[in-house]
């Protein structure tokens, strides 16, 4: 492993040792969690963005899409699909309690 410093002002340094020990962690176990984190997210996005990039090239190549009609009837479905799950979910908790 190799070591990298990071220069952060006193308040940030603050407010990362507040936290990190009510979470039970060292500052410095909090930071590389963070900074993992930052980079997963950094990838994930990067991910979508280029999958967006070759579905526009498609479609700018006359590759047939998907057409709105088509997309709005399928996230109406998804929608009521969330809502019958949450509601079936609530039920359960209802009967346990």
């Amino acid at each position: 492993m190799s070591t990298t410093t990071l220069r952060i002002d006193d308040a940030l340094r603050d407010r990362i040792s507040r936290l990190a020990h009510a979470m039970s962690q060292t500052p410095h176990s909090f930071m590389v969690e963070a900074l993992a984190q930052k980079a997963d997210e950094a990838e994930w996005r990067l991910g979508v963005q280029g999958i967006a990039q070759q579905r526009d090239l498609a479609l700018q190549a006359g590759e047939p899409g998907v057409e709105w009609h088509e997309m709005k009837t399928y996230l109406r479905q998804r929608l009521s699909d969330a809502k019958d799950s949450a509601k079936s979910k609530a039920t359960v908790k209802t009967r346990r309690a």
